[in-house]
């Protein structure tokens, strides 16, 4: 059951505005943003123009011009919190939270909090009555899905075990789809799910929910640039400018507000800490191996690749569609890259892919030990790891995210101030 997004005009607007700063856009920006917001969380066309209005008054405050990227794609969100690429990402909480982890700290927040809830028919009183059951959720990457799959593999399930999954746009429409028996769960902010409830008697009840999660849009900021920049982005922070149109106003966190996000991290569907049949091993041990001459293989995608890579690595892009977890189904997925490298199988190979929420480089390794493959090796942590223990890169933007200074704990006085 899905609904049509209420961001194509976003996009719309964006285009023409592109073309009408064609001259401009062909000057390289000295700031990238990127704002993510989640079209389940939208409840009409607000948002619509919402990266405009920050773009201007974020150039206007720091002085250099700053590009605003807009995706409606959490997944996208999620890739880029782990890339390092933007100096600042605007974007819900289970984004920030994986950003907080990767070079990143917290600079803002709505300061607002809601619990979510995953909602059952009101015949199912267990978890384990979940099996079998049909699942909607919210776009795949969406908060509200990464929040129930969270309470799902809390529960000792996983999403395979529900007869259907369904992905949608908007939490609002899984109520529906309960309430037309098109579905037997979904999830929604726990206020929703309660209003709605009350106003159809019997239809359903919320079978568990979350701790409250901060809720709207938060802004971190990439370490070594809030190092000298803090001080005006905490300026902005402060300004009537920071509203997003539609979204709310952003509030400067407080110094322990990165703690807020720490449950959220924690719900993350991460891979398995080993794969049977093959070798996990660190940075260190990636760095050994290729002065032993084993071949890197970064299964990202290609734009990720030119970006940043460690060097010396081959690319074959694991393309997935399969779901984030150990009984996914392979055959959804290609992996006729690793083929086309025409590797010697008896070789030692080592995977990797953006860290350990990434759950390519995990699904690669098994598919090179069902392959053949007779020494496969799997370094979990990924482009995050080596970045962070300043290993050397290669691409575009190598140089670059090479001189991060990940540990760095300096922030300005400013970038604390409480609420």
């Amino acid at each position: 059951m899905k609904t049509s997004s209420p961001l194509n005009a976003t996009f719309k607007l964006l285009a023409a505005v592109a073309l009408c700063t064609a001259g401009m856009a062909a000057r390289s920006a000295d700031i990238h943003v990127l704002m993510g917001i989640d079209p389940s969380e939208i409840k009409n066309d607000m948002g619509a123009n919402s990266s405009l209005a920050p773009a201007q008054s974020l150039t206007r405050m720091m002085g250099s011009r700053a590009s605003i990227l807009q995706t409606a794609s959490m997944a996208d969100a999620m890739r880029a919190s782990r890339t390092v690429e933007n100096e600042i990402i605007i974007a819900p909480a289970h984004v920030t939270a994986s950003a907080i982890l990767h070079a990143y700290q917290l600079m803002g927040s709505s300061g607002q909090e809601q619990a979510y809830a995953l909602v059952v028919r009101s015949d199912i009183d267990q978890v384990a009555k979940l099996v079998n059951q049909r699942l909607y959720l919210p776009q795949q990457d969406s908060l509200g899905s990464y929040l129930a799959k969270g309470l799902i593999a809390e529960s000792g399930l996983t999403l395979s075990q529900f007869s259907k999954v369904t992905y949608g746009n908007t939490s609002g429409a899984g109520l529906f789809a309960l309430m037309f028996k098109m579905a037997d769960a979904t999830v929604a902010s726990e206020s929703e799910a309660k209003a709605w409830i009350e106003l159809h008697p019997g239809l359903a009840r919320i079978l568990k929910t979350t701790r409250p999660v901060p809720s709207g849009l938060n802004i971190v900021v990439r370490k070594d640039f809030c190092a000298t920049e803090c001080g005006r982005i905490a300026d902005w922070i402060n300004s009537p400018d920071s509203a997003v149109a539609g979204l709310g106003r952003l509030r400067l966190a407080t110094a322990d507000g990165a703690k807020l996000f720490t449950y959220v991290a924690s719900l993350g569907i991460t891979t398995p800490d080993t794969i049977q049949g093959v070798v996990r091993v660190s940075a260190e041990g990636v760095a050994d191996l290729a002065r032993k001459e084993a071949v890197l293989v970064d299964t990202r995608s290609q734009k990720e690749f030119d970006n940043e890579r460690i060097r010396g690595a081959l690319l074959a892009s694991y393309v997935e569609k399969s779901l984030k977890e150990t009984n996914y189904d392979a055959t959804k997925d290609d992996f006729s890259a690793l083929a086309n490298l025409k590797l010697d199988k008896a070789k030692p190979v080592v995977f990797f892919c953006n860290g350990p929420e990434c759950w390519k480089s995990y699904k690669a390794s098994r598919a090179a030990v069902l392959g053949g493959y007779t020494q496969v090796y799997w370094f979990r942590g990924g482009m995050p790891e080596w970045r962070e223990k300043r290993m050397p890169v290669d691409g575009n933007n190598g140089a670059a995210v090479a001189k991060l200074v990940a540990s760095a704990k300096s922030t300005s006085p400013r970038a604390v101030a409480t609420r």
